[in-house]
């Protein structure tokens, strides 16, 4: 058996000046989006709410009894908004030019440490590769919306990675990582119980204490912002935003969009998001089966974002992850399965304008397949990333199928060497 960071990626000729042009070129093009169209992405506003989040706490205002800037409510639990605390000191707009820079840092870190858990070494090559895919992946749209925002997505999201090797490893703080994620921003939570599934209670143990240090710490430092959030802002799912807007890219969404309100009945979610997580759990657990880490850990951050309750579109950021795995499918040469997958999940999440407006227009331009909110495909492009969700279990299940072969175990696939 291999382990770890045995794989090597090759010889690319002129790697480095492709991975700095691509990288480059796509924040400039970024750049030039947002002063075209500044309606396009409201720059900063999520770290703007963050800041605001922090501020209150500073100041002993009240976290969650009405807007902490604007019109814009704190949504997270408490902890995040004493983690945010420090971003008072700058002013906003140097805190939004140092947290673009920060995200485009982020992007690289994480594709590279989807390149590590593929089992790839950790050498000049892995980095270059990793910035020449960032500049690709930058024009996701939950990458791109992310970003923008000033989200924490991609932080959340490379914590869990960084989790999912040292749980590989045995690493003494195995699952510290996602109990922290999970206390930031509760998404990660799901992948607790999948660590609970695949019989690493350590982790899990290490996971859920991590998290209740964090709910401890906010009772102890803003207690009645704490007993407000855990005991009622936390169960108020609309707080978040219109549960049948089409930015709620989760079934959830999905199904209140059919039933046409915003106050569906709450049995057909349960139902279609048990089935779901059911789904997606025995994938990922054969694909940990099969020794596949990136993958499993992917079908699990998928598959939080399609059963939660509220998915915003920059949630789905775990499609990064899928696509670089997609990628890894396509180079060592089982493409019948690894080019639908990267073409088909790239294109359908690609970051497109659905409606033009005039250059510098106060109009807000459609942008992602989910806000091509008319015509007969409404249907499907309204809920484009729950489709992508479901087409990437069919083909995951495929490939899982395929590999059936092999002898099952945690290790990775045997070294190849690609692109030589």
């Amino acid at each position: 058996m291999t382990s770890l960071s045995e794989r090597s990626i090759g010889r690319i000729p002129h790697l480095g000046r492709w991975a700095v042009l691509a990288l480059i070129g796509a924040v400039l093009l970024h750049g030039a989006m947002f002063l075209l169209w500044p309606k396009a992405a409201p720059v900063g506003v999520d770290m703007n709410i963050y800041r605001a989040g922090g501020l209150a706490v500073w100041e002993g205002r009240a976290l969650y009894q009405g807007p902490v800037t604007y019109q814009n409510l704190f949504t997270y639990p408490p902890i995040s908004a004493l983690v945010f605390v420090p971003l008072t000191v700058l002013p906003i707009i140097p805190l939004v030019v140092l947290t673009l820079l920060a995200h485009f840092a982020l992007l690289v870190l994480v594709v590279r440490q989807c390149w590590l858990l593929l089992g790839y070494r950790a050498d000049r090559t892995a980095w270059l590769v990793s910035v020449l895919v960032a500049g690709f992946a930058l024009w996701l749209e939950p990458v791109w919306l992310t970003v923008a925002l000033g989200q924490v997505n991609l932080l959340l999201m490379l914590l869990v990675l960084w989790d999912a090797r040292s749980v590989r490893a045995g690493s003494r703080w195995q699952g510290a990582g996602i109990g922290l994620a999970a206390g930031f921003k509760l998404t990660p939570v799901i992948f607790i119980a999948f660590l609970l599934v695949t019989g690493r209670f350590r982790a899990a143990g290490t996971a859920v204490l991590t998290f209740l240090g964090t709910v401890a710490l906010g009772f102890l430092v803003v207690p009645s912002d704490a007993w407000q959030y855990w005991t009622s802002t936390f169960f108020n799912a609309n707080r978040i935003g219109d549960l049948a807007s089409s930015s709620n890219q989760s079934l959830a969404g999905m199904l209140a969009r059919f039933a046409g309100t915003n106050q569906p009945a709450s049995w057909p979610w349960l139902l279609v998001a048990g089935l779901a997580g059911i789904a997606g759990f025995a994938v990922a657990w054969r694909a940990h089966r099969r020794g596949e880490v990136l993958l499993s850990w992917t079908v699990v951050g998928l598959t939080g974002c399609a059963v939660s309750p509220f998915s915003w579109e920059h949630h789905w950021v775990w499609f990064l992850p899928l696509l670089v795995f997609a990628l890894d499918l396509v180079l060592t040469g089982q493409r019948a399965l690894g080019l639908p997958l990267l073409a088909g999940g790239y294109l359908l999440a690609f970051c497109w304008f659905t409606q033009w407006t005039p250059f510098g227009s106060s109009q807000e331009p459609g942008k992602g397949l989910f806000s091509w909110d008319s015509g007969p495909l409404q249907v499907l492009t309204r809920n484009v990333f729950v489709l992508i969700f479901v087409g990437a279990l069919v083909l995951v299940t495929v490939h899982l199928r395929r590999e059936s072969g092999k002898i099952p175990g945690l290790e990775p696939v045997p070294s190849r060497r690609l692109l030589s």
